[in-house]
């Protein structure tokens, strides 16, 4: 039996999967090296600040608020116990125009979702704070293909067997596409389920994993080529 006839549902990854998500904050990263120049080289800061996202993820969740709490931590420690008011308020600045960008669809997903459309339930599943990813949602212009949109706490099997529970859908009736092996394929295949991976020319560090052995994974290297298994 070919894909296209198992499937009922497809879900997708919202963060680098249809719109671009991770240059923005690397673009973020760079300005706050700018910011804490005169304190360390920007390789140090990158360091102590992946590991304060490390530290806080489990405490915070995910998202823009969290990664300005990185960045205060980082500064902080970098800046010896005492942050000076002028790298406070550059944090806010740099975190407000990464949460408020314009956002830009990756090219390929309009059409894609257009052929899809009433062949199967599309749903978005992402992670992160809830108003900031429901925010990108509704802004992006694309929710009119969707049926809806789930916030998901993480993306770990835990968390993908509670949501197929919910909608009542079974694991060999679930695709996921998405850019993240960690977050989108290996948990969903974990639990039973189809995936087509999309790779992104950047992988956030949290989000790095080795692609697992299956014969329910499917690599491609743009999103409209998902459509030859689908259509």
């Amino acid at each position: 039996m070919e894909l296209k006839d198992r499937i009922r549902y497809i879900f997708f990854d919202a963060d680098d999967t249809l719109w671009e998500n991770e240059r923005y904050f690397r673009a973020a990263e760079e300005k706050f090296a700018a910011l804490l120049s005169e304190y360390t080289s920007p390789e140090g800061l990158q360091q102590t600040l992946w590991q304060k996202q490390e530290d806080n993820i489990p405490l915070y969740g995910y998202g823009s608020k969290t990664y300005m709490i990185g960045m205060a931590d980082a500064a902080m420690e970098l800046c010896g116990g005492m942050l000076p008011e002028h790298i406070y308020y550059g944090i806010k600045d740099i975190i407000k125009n990464l949460a408020f960008h314009e956002l830009e669809i990756i090219d390929g997903v309009v059409e894609t979702l257009e052929a899809l459309q009433g062949r199967y339930t599309l749903i978005v599943a992402t992670k992160g704070d809830l108003p900031e990813q429901m925010g990108k949602f509704r802004s992006s212009g694309l929710a009119k293909y969707f049926h809806h949109c789930e916030v998901m706490e993480n993306k770990d099997e835990k968390n993908w067997l509670e949501l197929i529970a919910k909608h009542d859908i079974k694991p060999d009736e679930l695709l996921m596409v998405g850019n993240s092996v960690k977050s989108d394929i290996a948990p969903v295949v974990g639990i039973g389920g189809w995936a087509i991976h999309t790779p992104h020319d950047i992988v956030w560090v949290h989000e790095m994993m080795d692609m697992p052995e299956s014969d329910k994974i499917i690599e491609v290297k743009e999103i409209t080529e998902i459509l030859k298994y689908l259509i």
